[in-house]
């Protein structure tokens, strides 16, 4: 297996601005996939392995590593920010996020 090359970090929303830390990982694969396509995956994957803890009238969007384009906390339930770098070392920075996002008014998301 390759040396991980990436962390992911998966937090979903507390309701009340903070978020609570699901899964903290590397990535391990042989695939040779960006830190965007990663946080993507990632998002995907967690969406099919949680059916039952989600709510229609979301959207899944993939960012870069600037912060000034990630979505407003308070329409967001769930993130994933992939670091370059093993976990134990990884950068402070997210070099790509993943984000399920609600629209503003979309009571079904439960976005006031």
């Amino acid at each position: 297996m390759a040396e991980p090359s990436f962390t992911y970090d998966v937090a979903a929303s507390d309701g009340d601005g903070g978020w609570i830390l699901e899964l903290s990982d590397d990535v391990r694969s042989a695939l040779d996939r960006d830190a965007e396509a990663i946080a993507r995956a990632i998002l995907e994957d967690w969406i099919i392995d949680h059916p039952l803890g989600l709510t229609g009238g979301q959207r899944l969007e993939v960012f870069g590593d600037n912060p000034g384009d990630y979505p407003p906390d308070e329409l967001v339930s769930l993130r994933v920010w992939v670091y370059p770098g093993p976990r134990d070392e990884h950068a402070l920075a997210p070099a790509a996020a993943a984000y399920l996002v609600a629209e503003p008014d979309d009571t079904r998301a439960g976005v006031p």
